[in-house]
């Protein structure tokens, strides 16, 4: 049931009869990307926040590298997905409405909207994205699956929950897969599941995926693929400042950079600058100056261990209800549930 009360979104796009999308107001978004560029890189140690990697060269590069052989995570969390799907769906019986965060190209998804349609012919699946890479997605699967209804919401994660919670009624289940979690250090997972769970009635359910600490090779190599889509991946936000805000980076002077940190668990990114340097961006109004191996800290991608995940769920006033994994433990699917 939708909620017509309330419309907290700019503008809403009738795609087909099962296919709609809500776009947000992306003017605050874009004046944020050149505010948080600008703090970033003047910034005594440089930074670009990971966010801003998913432009639509962003999200491509990224379907790539859950591609590589190295790339563990994209694999092992489908193949629990597909092991699991059912077992998560009877955890779920009573939800017609499934929100994912970040649905991408909503490839992994496929499995869990399988399932559902089990329960109910009438599923709505609302993805929640910043690219239009969700638009060809959600067509791909409203002509694949009968009885689909989607709502597409580009917008950000907190901002496309909040709309979620105006327009929507029924009993939901919120999926954020990928690991995308690990972008937050504990702290900020916290605050971010805690604000989420605001946003839930009671009897809604989250599943989230949490990649896992483990042999540090796995991980290192799991972010320095032999092919270098990692690397163009992180160096694409070097792109985006140029075309978006008027930069004038060489992208040849500047490598990626992965390591895994033992101390703080957590694999970090930087570009590296090769050479002293400086960079006009007169979107920002700024030239930035670089000394040969500066470094700028563009991601950081936490792991987690299961007494991190049960503080997160205490933290967040969520039920632990269940977890599902691989036979390595890789990779863990938790799910909370409001009480």
């Amino acid at each position: 049931m939708i909620n017509t009360a309330l419309k907290p979104y700019n503008k809403k796009v009738d795609v087909n009869n099962s296919f709609s999308v809500y776009y947000l107001d992306n003017k605050e978004v874009k004046s944020t990307f050149a505010e948080d560029v600008k703090k970033g890189l003047t910034a005594e140690n440089k930074y670009l926040l990971p966010k801003y990697f998913y432009d639509n060269e962003g999200s491509l590069l990224f379907e790539k590298i859950c591609e590589t052989e190295e790339y563990y995570v994209t694999r092992t969390e489908a193949s629990i997905l597909k092991k699991y799907s059912i077992d998560i769906a009877k955890y779920n019986h009573n939800k017609h409405l499934l929100v994912e965060l970040g649905s991408g190209s909503s490839v992994k998804t496929r499995y869990i909207i399988d399932a559902l349609k089990e329960n109910s012919r009438n599923l709505h699946y609302v993805p929640i994205d910043v690219s239009d890479i969700m638009i060809s997605s959600s067509k791909q699967l409203v002509s694949k699956i009968k009885g689909l209804q989607i709502s597409g919401i580009i917008a950000e994660y907190e901002e496309g929950i909040e709309c979620v919670s105006h327009l929507f009624n029924e009993p939901k289940l919120i999926i954020f897969l990928g690991s995308s979690i690990g972008n937050f250090d504990l702290f900020h997972a916290e605050q971010f599941i805690r604000y989420i769970s605001t946003k839930m009635n009671y009897g809604d359910s989250l599943l989230v995926g949490f990649d896992m600490v483990k042999d540090i090779n796995v991980l290192n190599a799991a972010y320095n693929d032999k092919e270098g889509i990692t690397a163009a991946f992180n160096l694409n936000l070097l792109n985006r400042i140029n075309k978006e805000l008027d930069g004038n980076f060489n992208l040849d002077n500047f490598e990626h950079l992965s390591f895994f940190n033992t101390e703080k668990k957590r694999i970090e990114m930087h570009l590296v600058s090769k050479t002293d340097q400086c960079v006009s961006i007169n979107g920002i109004r700024e030239v930035i100056k670089f000394k040969k191996r500066e470094k700028i800290h563009t991601e950081n991608s936490h792991k987690f261990t299961p007494e991190m995940i049960a503080e997160i769920a205490a933290y967040s006033n969520l039920h632990y209800s269940k977890y599902w994994t691989d036979e390595k433990n890789y990779f863990n699917l938790c799910l909370f549930t409001k009480m």
